[in-house]
Parts: C-alpha cells; structure tokens; sequence
C-alpha cells in the first residue's frame, strides 16, 4: 500500500471515528459532564492520558464535539 492510500484511509477511519463518537453517546442532559475549563486542559493535552476525563469523552457526545471544538488545528496528525 501507498503512503498516499495508507494516508487516506487514515483519514477516513480518523473522520468516521470522530463522526460515530460525536453521535454515539448522547447526553442532552450533560449529567455527570466535564467543565469548559477541564474540556479545554483535555483538548491541549494538558491532562495525562490516564486521566478519567478522557474516558467521559468516550462516553459523551456533547463532551465529545465540544472538546472537538475546542483543540487546536490538527494538521500535525
């Protein structure tokens, strides 16, 4: 396989990924939901990878699109 078709398919697992994880797990309630603030440590990579709140995100889609919302360009990845 390519660079470039390995490169594509990357991307389009990473969009359907970020597509089912923005939907998967409603919460219109935002019971048990993270605070701006953390969302934001979150979205600059400020916590640990361990930290729980990232296994909220899995779990929340309002979490979820807003920690989308609030990283940086992502050109890197």
């Amino acid at each position: 396989m390519t660079d470039d078709r390995r490169s594509a398919d990357d991307r389009k697992f990473s969009d359907d990924l970020d597509e089912l994880l923005s939907r998967a797990n409603p919460n219109p309630g935002r019971i048990g939901c993270l605070s701006r603030d953390f969302l934001l440590a979150l979205a600059a990579r400020a916590q640990p990878i361990g930290d729980p709140g990232y296994e909220h995100l899995l779990q929340c889609s309002e979490c979820y699109r807003e920690f989308r919302r609030l990283q940086p360009a992502r050109g890197d990845q």
